[in-house]
């Protein structure tokens, strides 16, 4: 009788633990959301230099290809922050903000999916280098983005290369309101991609 009611006041204790433990904090997903303020595009001196183009890749490169924020520290080290994460694959949620960009450029025509049927005269291929959260100076957080862009040719055959850009961004972050510093981020370094763009 001893060993039962032991067991039971152990069932018991057990089952209660967690009532009187603080959990862990749930992880928190962030997004990087294209800009809705862009102006209408307006077609360059001589008209859009291509009638239509595909977005294609988006390569992230590691290690900013994964959801949990690649955080920057003063030692040169990075670690991944379990806490705060991306709502999606990088590869994956970046895509929008960089069409969004490039229908608004004036110079790739109208801009469609990868997935598209649509014949494009080009193809946008977007490498991504930094995607970051800086926080190396302790007083601040800084978020980072880097990209380059290649405009190939479409057609049949070998494809050529026929523009090439990179650019890069930052923003404050020190509010905390990550979605808003890394749309920004991002935003920034492809509009600087594109004017780069020659």
């Amino acid at each position: 009788m001893k060993k039962v009611s032991r067991l039971l006041m152990a069932a018991l204790l057990a089952g209660c633990a967690g009532c009187f433990s603080s959990s862990a904090p749930d992880s928190r997903a962030w997004l990087v959301a294209p800009r809705t303020d862009l102006p209408q595009p307006a077609a360059p001196e001589g008209g859009a230099a291509f009638a239509a183009t595909r977005l294609g890749v988006v390569n992230v490169c590691a290690p900013y290809d994964r959801a949990p924020f690649v955080i920057r520290r003063a030692d040169g080290s990075v670690a991944f922050d379990a806490y705060n994460v991306f709502a999606s694959a990088p590869n994956l949620l970046l895509r929008a903000p960089v069409r969004s960009r490039l229908q608004a450029d004036g110079r790739f025509g109208h801009v469609v999916a990868s997935s598209s049927a649509a014949a494009a005269d080009a193809q946008v291929e977007v490498t991504v280098t930094d995607l970051s959260l800086d926080c190396r100076d302790s007083s601040k957080r800084t978020a980072r983005a880097a990209v380059s862009l290649d405009v190939v040719k479409s057609g049949r055959g070998p494809r050529d290369v026929a523009l090439v850009g990179s650019g890069s961004g930052e923003a404050d972050a020190s509010a905390g309101d990550y979605s808003v510093a890394f749309s920004a981020a991002f935003d920034a370094a492809v509009a600087e991609a594109l004017r780069s763009l020659k």
